[in-house]
């Protein structure tokens, strides 16, 4: 094999950092893209504040900021206090409102169970 001349080394070792500066390029590209996508995802969780109000031992999320009821505006943070206006609501199984699923409870582990199946 035959050695390389200075030239050619300095021509080999720029084409690979090049190569390489492109790469980095193209890594902090993907890496503000993904940073936006992330700010983005973030700001809508804190903008997105849900209303949980409870009407006979059930649990509702309210699905609109504010609604009109028989001509009156009704504010989501203020339904859980307007009992009126939130039976209204869960009488005529509106669309405003969506069940809440509770978890199931977990079972708790009984003392002294190993982890290990018996035979």
């Amino acid at each position: 094999m035959a050695q390389e001349t200075p030239e050619q080394t300095i021509a080999r070792l720029t084409a690979e950092l090049e190569a390489k500066q492109r790469l980095v390029d193209d890594q902090n590209t993907i890496i503000t893209e993904q940073s936006e996508v992330i700010a983005n995802a973030e700001a809508a969780q804190t903008q997105a504040e849900v209303t949980i109000v409870s009407y006979e031992q059930k649990q509702y999320r309210v699905l609109a900021k504010q609604f009109n009821i028989n001509g009156k505006v009704v504010k989501a943070a203020e339904l859980g206090q307007d009992k009126e206006s939130l039976k209204y609501l869960v009488e005529k199984n509106s669309g405003l409102l969506q069940p809440v699923e509770k978890a199931p409870a977990k079972p708790k582990a009984k003392a002294g169970a190993g982890t290990e199946a018996e035979a």
